[in-house]
């Protein structure tokens, strides 16, 4: 057995407190870990949205576009060009916003003299119909 002088006997049960308290404490302040930090979610910047095609100034619509055709706004989604020569009607050609996608449903061919187009953005899922036929343009 060790002997402890009566003198030292108060000091080493005040250290050996201190040591089993701070070692019981520090597992319970360490359990579970340190916090996770929130994850860092960054935003993403908005998508400008591309400006309307001008399809009586723009240099490279003007230059494509002869006498006998007719151009017509499609809306947002862009340009639609169409010939019209002996009492019929022809697409002839469709310049598109970037973004939109179309269909041509009807191209003036044949006896039925109307065009049909379906555009859609993809983007926002928005649709514009259009159909030029002899007075009357319908858009949208």
């Amino acid at each position: 057995m060790i002997r402890i002088p009566r003198r030292a006997k108060p000091v080493l049960i005040a250290s050996v407190s201190l040591v089993t308290i701070f070692g019981l404490a520090q597992p319970a302040a360490a359990k579970g870990g340190p916090r996770p930090k929130p994850p860092v979610t960054s935003v993403p910047a908005p998508t400008p949205t591309p400006a309307p095609l001008d399809c009586f100034t723009d240099p490279a619509l003007v230059a494509r576009t002869p006498a006998d055709v007719v151009v017509n706004y499609a809306g947002d989604a862009g340009c639609v060009g169409v010939t019209v020569a002996n009492g019929t009607l022809r697409l002839a050609w469709v310049e598109l916003t970037p973004g939109w996608t179309y269909v041509v449903k009807g191209n003036g061919v044949g006896t039925n003299t109307r065009i049909q187009i379906d555009f859609t953005n993809a983007a926002t899922g928005q649709k514009i119909p259009f159909r030029f036929e002899f007075g009357k343009t319908a858009v949208g």
